[in-house]
């Protein structure tokens, strides 16, 4: 296990109440952080010769890393509980056979919530977990690289841990 490293901070994030922070924590095998309000899965294929790919599905933001909202009181006092439930929910039964390690997190850091932000204060984690071997999914979505989906997800909380862990997309981007 190795420990995450900052990687960038946004400062007086948009999303978050006044004066929150937002950070960016990579790592290749980093504890799941406390405490955890939403988990994302980061599954990949590396064909030969060509870019690696990563799966996502649609969501209401559109494409998204497949993520589930940990359920207040159960699944956030015990996250792995949540991240086998989004397994079996992407994988069906092959979930059983999976494994996962946490490559980073988006930490959000708020001095004093406020009616729009019912997360945990001061500091609220959303990891990614990469899934290891090459399961197959169960639910529909597509297989996207980091230069052809830069334009549509590179605003992404979590691309730059994705990024991090691939390795940077070519400088044009795909365009």
């Amino acid at each position: 296990m190795t420990g995450a490293q900052l990687l960038v901070t946004t400062v007086d994030a948009a999303w978050l109440p006044a004066g929150g922070d937002a950070e960016v924590w990579v790592g290749e095998d980093v504890p799941l952080p406390e405490p955890t309000i939403i988990v994302r899965l980061l599954l990949v294929r590396r064909p030969g010769g060509e870019p690696a790919r990563f799966f996502c599905v649609r969501g209401p933001k559109g494409l998204d890393l497949p993520t589930r909202f940990l359920e207040p009181g159960t699944e956030r006092a015990d996250p792995p509980l949540g991240v086998a439930r989004l397994l079996t929910h992407v994988l069906g039964g092959g979930a059983r056979e999976t494994s996962t390690r946490c490559i980073g997190f988006v930490r959000n850091v708020v001095g004093v919530r406020d009616a729009a932000y019912p997360h945990p204060t001061p500091w609220a984690h959303v990891p990614v977990l990469a899934v290891d071997g090459d399961p197959e999914p169960v639910v529909v979505g597509e297989w996207v690289d980091l230069a052809g989906a830069h334009g549509s997800l590179g605003t992404r909380h979590w691309w730059s841990i994705v990024e991090h862990h691939l390795g940077p997309a070519p400088a044009d981007h795909g365009s």
